[in-house]
């Protein structure tokens, strides 16, 4: 089953990539499939379930992809960043259709649902995002360009989607290269003037929702688990001390890698791994920093669970 679930939301991605979500029948997906559309029904629902599955899955593929990035040896902060924003579009560019119409979705619905509570999942996404972009602005910038984080990241997202409009619709010759080392360099134009200049920021850290928000995480968040499971490994395999207990430990963390890298994790395996690596003292932080990971995954998969009966 997890695999058909697999094969179902790459093939619909192809699909909603080449033509978009609204050409694209059920019925067509389930034939390249090699199913019956009954069949694809028992898996998802409906249509619109299959097209929030398939956004999870480009997500999460993506945030894997930058975090490979973020642990690349031998690249300075700003190299890794420039790296990074040429894989975010990339993706953006191989899943343009597909985008373009989960956007306007989530914008109409925005349109006409105003007051309406934010998802959490989407919620949770923006605080990462948020602390995992002030920390490479002290990267590059050093601290003291904290007061200018939220002003910061206004300009660089109006930037990158006014970048992502030219190169779709006026101007396809852009290369990716050229519009993450300009986008670098206009955000070191703005940077370096409002640390020589210290204006008052527009809109200070204290007073954006995202970074107030209660359930307000740090960057290590964007640690995809399977580069937290492979520290474990190593750190296991050269600080503890030989013998069974080490041999066990090796052995319930390749448990715990190989049931990660399955497309539909069981929880109970995980959470099973997961006690057998406790109280192990070479590992107790990356343990706790997993578990805080898994710990949000399982509460939104309840969450979506619950929706859906």
């Amino acid at each position: 089953m997890n695999e058909k679930k697999k094969l179902i939301i790459t093939t619909a991605l192809k699909l909603f990539s080449a033509k978009g979500s609204a050409a694209t029948s059920m019925q067509e997906i389930a034939e390249l499939c090699g199913m019956s559309k009954g069949s694809l029904y028992l898996i998802f629902k409906s249509k619109e379930e299959l097209e929030a599955s398939t956004m999870e899955y480009c997500i999460y593929t993506l945030l894997d992809e930058m975090s490979q990035i973020e642990h690349e040896a031998g690249l300075t902060s700003r190299e890794r960043l420039h790296k990074q924003i040429e894989t975010l579009l990339l993706h953006v560019s191989e899943l343009k259709e597909f985008l373009r119409v989960q956007l306007r979705s989530m914008m109409m619905d925005d349109e006409q649902h105003p007051g309406r509570k934010c998802d959490p999942h989407h919620r949770d996404m923006e605080i990462r995002t948020l602390h995992w972009f002030k920390d490479k602005l002290e990267d590059l910038y050093g601290p003291e360009i904290e007061p200018y984080t939220v002003d910061l990241i206004l300009l660089t997202h109006g930037l990158f989607l006014s970048y992502i409009k030219i190169w779709f619709t006026e101007m396809p010759s852009l290369t990716v290269s050229k519009m993450a080392t300009n986008l670098l360099q206009t955000m070191d134009y703005a940077a370096y003037g409002l640390l020589d200049q210290r204006p008052e920021p527009l809109i200070s850290l204290e007073n954006w929702p995202a970074w107030t928000s209660e359930s307000k995480t740090d960057s290590t968040m964007m640690r995809h688990p399977i580069h937290i499971i492979k520290q474990m490994q190593d750190i296991v395999t050269t600080d503890l001390s030989a013998g069974q207990s080490r041999n066990d430990a090796l052995e319930t963390i390749a448990i715990l890698k190989q049931e990660m890298m399955e497309f539909t994790p069981r929880r109970a395996i995980i959470l099973g791994m997961m006690h057998n690596l406790e109280n192990i003292p070479a590992i107790e932080s990356l343990h706790s920093e997993l578990q805080h990971i898994l710990d949000a995954m399982y509460s939104r998969f309840i969450q979506a669970d619950s929706s859906n009966k």
